[in-house]
This record gives structure tokens, sequence and C-alpha cells, in this order.
């Protein structure tokens, strides 16, 4: 039973101690990495907004303070940006002069009492709201409000964009971390903004108290396993830089390692049902092998008791039945002890005759050949008669002549050897191992007369110990393979963890790390480093004409375009968020960069796929932004980022499907 459940329970505690730690680690990277996308998401989409709407604000249509002229772009944002609920123009004192939707401004709408208005008056600068119900649609969302400058930056009136957060809601709604986990959003005061329970979102639930909501607001990211309302839970969190928002990705901890609770039970009924088997089979053999015991002893003690009837029932041809049969034997030789004696010469060559090990007699010589041996030796080395085998000297049954050697030599030092193993050729050349206890026997002179020895075959018990080598080594090998294939394991999921789910290049984490590391390599070497910032014209059209699968097809086709040109030319190729790409160059100048840029644009641009409600080319198209510079010591890598967002802006007021490099 132990060499049963011993490997079993060894085996089974260190899978569940690896299974639960990698699914802890797991399950703790999902949670922190969500964590960090969807902050990275909102934080984008922030601020992607607010670098357009400040751009607006300095348009000269805006500044004019013209109504009409200002009313027109409100209306070009709303068509530009489908989550816009309303954006409108207040002046300096707060009244409304323009709107997005046509209809005159309305005259009794002051918006000195807004928070964020008073904001923007206090710092000049643009605003941030924190989530609120839009009173013309009743929706949540935020309001951008960006202050809008004469020519000696004296405070006209205000841009005012509020953003419909219904998408980014149901994003969070289907966010399922397992069966019950969930993701959530809280202001910079720890009150419930976004959240899959809509009801806290309206009652605005305070939950600052709670461990990743403090550490998520006080600008941390990272995950922390804490325990709310009786409930261990392990959860990420990140900050959203541009809000100051907090997100935090949980799951419930019993949830997450009910995979390895599972392999526990799983493991725990092979392991009880090893040790029922074991033990049946153990009792079984038990009981087979101590009956026959049972009647000897019993026979035994009858015949010390001076009982010389008793005959014990020979129950089967093995060692055990013929010891039963010899101590038969026995008896009937004690019954007739008196005819012993003059024929014990006859019994004992019966008793020698009939044991199933080997018996000889020999000299020490290399050449003397056999004096007496018993047929057992016979069979041993499997000779045909007792008479064959005395006519072979003892030193040729040895495979190595050294045994032979050492065997005397251990026998003239001590006087005999016991259990000695030894490697040995039967009659047919094959090899046995046999277990020789050999005793010298010495004339008056004190010389070796000759050698009296038995011999057992235990070639079987050798192979039992050769199997179960093998399978320790077995068991060894087993675990080790397990090893690597769980370190296989966590390279495969680290390598998934830089990969875009969905077009197979390099996903936002990855391409801030690699542009992170090319930026100091720049900065070092005094080098050029170029990006080309890209996205799909009129995507959305495309997306709400062919769907969500035809969009996603789509995408991939693009990301196979800038495939291979990372494989030509470039470092590094990303998708940067929703449709938008970008591509590190580094050791480029912007003519490079430019040329790789027009490859780009015309390899999309020939994969000719059908947009019919593109209003620039009946084939789906990109723009792009190109921008290089030799970063200077003091320079920070967002400044390359904006340049070629800009210049991708450029692009794209320029009538897209073209391609604009930044002036840097």
């Amino acid at each position: 039973m132990l060499v049963t459940l011993l490997p079993i329970l060894i085996t089974n505690f260190l899978t569940w101690h690896s299974y639960q730690e990698v699914m802890r680690n797991l399950v703790v990277e999902r949670n922190s990495n969500l964590a960090k996308e969807i902050a990275s998401d909102i934080n984008w989409m922030v601020i992607e907004k607010i670098r357009a709407f400040k751009i607006i604000g300095e348009s000269q249509d805006i500044q004019s303070m013209d109504p009409a002229r200002q009313a027109i772009v409100l209306k070009k944002i709303a068509q530009e940006y489908p989550d816009v609920q309303l954006a409108v123009i207040s002046d300096a004192g707060g009244r409304q002069i323009a709107r997005w939707d046509g209809k005159p401004a309305d005259a009794g709408i002051n918006y000195t009492d807004r928070k964020y208005y008073q904001q923007v008056i206090e710092t000049g600068k643009t605003v941030i709201s924190d989530v609120l119900i839009a009173k013309s649609t009743n929706k949540l969302g935020i309001v951008i409000a960006t202050p809008i400058k004469g020519a000696k930056q004296e405070l006209l009136g205000l841009l005012i964009i509020n953003l419909e957060l219904d998408k980014l809601i149901r994003h969070l709604g289907e966010t399922k971390i397992g069966d019950t986990g969930y993701a959530y959003v809280v202001n910079s005061e720890g009150k419930i903004i976004i959240h899959p329970d809509s009801g806290l979102v309206v009652n605005g639930m305070d939950v600052s108290q709670l461990v990743p909501v403090k550490a998520a607001t006080s600008g941390q990211t990272g995950w922390t396993e804490y325990e709310y309302n009786g409930q261990r839970r392990l959860a990420g969190f990140s900050c959203v830089p541009s809000t100051e928002w907090g997100v935090i990705a949980q799951q419930p901890l019993d949830e997450a390692m009910r995979p390895v609770t599972e392999v526990k039970k799983s493991g725990l009924l092979i392991t009880v049902g090893a040790a029922i088997i074991a033990m049946c089979i153990g009792l079984i053999i038990a009981g087979a092998l101590s009956r026959p015991i049972i009647d000897i002893s019993q026979a035994a003690n009858a015949l010390a008791r001076g009982e010389l009837q008793g005959e014990i029932k020979v129950r089967a041809q093995d060692e055990i039945g013929q010891l039963a049969a010899n101590f038969n034997n026995m008896v009937t030789q004690l019954v007739k002890r008196d005819e012993a004696i003059r024929e014990s010469e006859g019994k004992y060559h019966s008793l020698v005759d009939n044991l199933s090990v080997g018996i000889y007699r020999a000299t020490e010589s290399l050449t003397d050949c056999f004096i007496q041996a018993n047929p057992a030796m016979a069979r041993i080395f499997q000779y045909n008669s007792v008479d064959e085998f005395l006519k072979v000297p003892l030193c040729l049954l040895f495979q190595n002549r050294a045994d032979f050697k050492k065997l005397i030599g251990e026998i003239k030092q001590n006087g005999y050897v016991k259990n000695k193993e030894i490697l040995i050729y039967r009659m047919d050349e094959s090899v046995a191992w046999c277990s020789f206890t050999v005793t010298a026997q010495y004339t008056e002179q004190g010389s070796i007369c000759w050698l009296d020895g038995v011999v057992e075959d235990i070639s079987e018990r050798k192979q039992g110990e050769e199997l179960l080598r093998r399978a320790h080594d077995e068991l060894e090998s087993q675990v080790t393979e397990r090893t690597r294939e769980l370190v296989r394991l966590n390279e495969a999921l680290k390598q998934t963890s830089l990969l875009d789910g969905l077009t197979g290049i390099a996903n936002r984490r990855y391409f801030d790390e690699f542009f992170e590391r090319e930026w100091q390599q720049a900065q070092t070497e005094k080098r050029p480093i170029a990006m080309i910032m890209l996205d799909v014209d009129f995507f959305k059209s495309y997306n709400d004409t062919y769907g969500h699968l035809a969009g996603d097809k789509c995408l991939q086709l693009i990301a196979d375009v800038l495939k291979n040109v990372e494989k030509d030319v470039a470092r590094l190729a990303a998708r940067y968020g929703g449709e938008e790409f970008a591509i590190i160059l580094p050791n480029t100048d912007w003519k490079q960069a430019a040329s790789h840029g027009e490859k780009i644009r015309t390899q999309v641009e020939n994969l000719g796929i059908l947009h019919d409600q593109s209003a620039i080319s009946p084939v789906v198209t990109v723009s792009l932004g190109v921008a290089c510079m030799i970063p200077k010591k003091e320079a920070q890598g967002n400044e390359l980022i904006i340049a070629a967002d800009k210049a991708l802006y450029m692009a794209k007021q320029a009538g897209r499907n073209c391609m604009q490099i930044a002036g840097i």
C-alpha cells in the first residue's frame, strides 16, 4: 500500500501546489491587465477628445464668436464623433450663444453654476467633469469644457461638449470575469460612476474605503486580495491619469481557484480508490500467503507437544507448498526414527534433492570439477542431469573470471561468504543472477579441503528490482516533463499577453514598452526615430454597413499589410486602439518614413476591400500621419506620438486617403 500510495500522494501534492500557484498568477495577471487595458482605453479616449476639441477651439470659426459660423463647426463635431450628446458654446458670462442641432441658442441657459465652468474660469485650461446625466438625452456622460481665447489670451467663451458613455458602460457590463466577476469605474472621490449595476451608478455608491479603490484613486496600478461582504476577492486596479478615475477588475477567490479544487477532489478520489484496491489486493495476497504458514506453525506446535500423527495439507506446489511437503516428510522420518538411522544417508540425499536451492561441494581449483551437487544445481544452470553438471569446473559458471577469484579471496580471508550476488552462465550461455553462500572446510593443517555452498536463483527478484527502478525513473521523467510543460505554457501565456487578440500584431502594452526602449536608445545614440500613425477612413460607417465581423476581417487584412512592412523595414507594428495603428521606425529619417507610409497607404488601397459608404473611395482607405525626430536629452517620448497624431489629423482634414508629415 505504501509503495502504491506514496508516489501518488507526492505527485498530487506537487501538482496541486504548482497548479494553484499558476492559476493564482494567471488570475492576478488577467485582472491586472484587464484593469490597465480599460483604464488605458478610457484615458486614450479622453486624451484624444481633449486634443481634438482643443484644436477645434483654436480654429478661426470658433474664435470669431460668430454664432452662425460656430454652429456649423458644432454640427460637424456631432457628425464626426457619434458619442457627442450635445455641443454648445457659451460666452464668457456663461450664456449659451450657439448649438450643434441647428436650433437657436437658449438664452435662458446659463452655465456659471456648473462646476466645470467655474474650473475653466479659475484655471484657464480644459476641464473634464464627473459623470452626469445629460438633460437633453437623459443619458450618462461627461463634459469636456475647453476655453476659447482671443489673440491676447483673453477668455472669449467656452466650447462645451457632452460625451455619451453608453458604449463604455455596455463594454464594462459585457466584460465578464469568470461567472460572477466584473469591472467597474470610480471617480477620484471613490464613488461608483460606471458599473454593470446601473443602480449603484445612479445612487453614486461610495466605495472609497475598499483597498483596490484607495490604490487606484491614488494613482497606483497593480493587484490585491481583499475581503468584502464576507468574500475574498482577487482584484486588479489601475488609474486613469487624464481623469484621476480608478478602474477595478475583480473576481471571487473561491471561483478563481475552482479548477484547483476540482483537481484536488479528483486526486483524492483516485488516491482513495488506489488505497482501497491496494488494501484488497494486499489482504488477498496476505491471506493466501499466511494460510499455509499458519498450518505449518500449528503442525510445528503439535510436533513440539509430541503429537506425531498430524499431517499438513499441501495447498500449492510453490516454495511454501514444498516446505509443507518437507515438513510432512520430516514428521514421517521422526515416526520412523529407528529406520532413519539406517537410512540416514538416503534420506539426506532425498531432502537435498528436493530442495529448490542448489547445494554443492567443490574445490577452489580452476580445473577441478564439482565433487557433489543436488538436482536443483543442475536445474538452475539448465543442465539435463546432475551427472552432466558434475563434469563442469566451478570457475566456468562465472561470467567474469575475476568474480570467481574475488569470491575465493573472500573465502580465504573470512572462511565464508554469505548471500554473494554474482552473474553466472547457464548451459545455453544465457546469464542469470545467483546468490552464493559458501563455507570453507579445512584440513588439520589449516588448508582448504573443499567448499560447501548453497546457490539460489534470484533472477526474478533482480528483474523485479529493475522494473521498480525503471518505474521510479519513468515517474521522475514524467514529473520533469510536466515541469517543462508548465514552463512552456507560462512562456506562451507571456507571449500571448503582448499580442493583440484580433489582429495578431503587437498590442498597446507591447507598443508602449517597445517605444520606451527605442526612444531611450535613440536619445543615447543621437539617431533619428520615426513613427507612422494611421486610421481607417470612415470605419464606423463600414461597421454599420457590413457588420462587426466584416470590420474585424478588415482590420486583420490591414494588420497583414503592416506585418509585411514590419518584416522589411520596421521594428514594430501595433494596434494602437480601435481602428488606429502605429508603426515604430528606429534609425529612420523622415524621407524613409514617408516612403514606407506611402507604401502602406497604397497596399491597403490595393486590397480592394469594398466600402460603398466611403465618401472618398469605393474601397477601404487609410489616412496616415508621419513624424520623425532625433530626440534631445530633455525631450519626452510623447512629443513624437503627439506630432504623428497631429499629422494624422491633418491628413483627415486634407480629405483622407493621404499622408501628412509633421513639422517638428
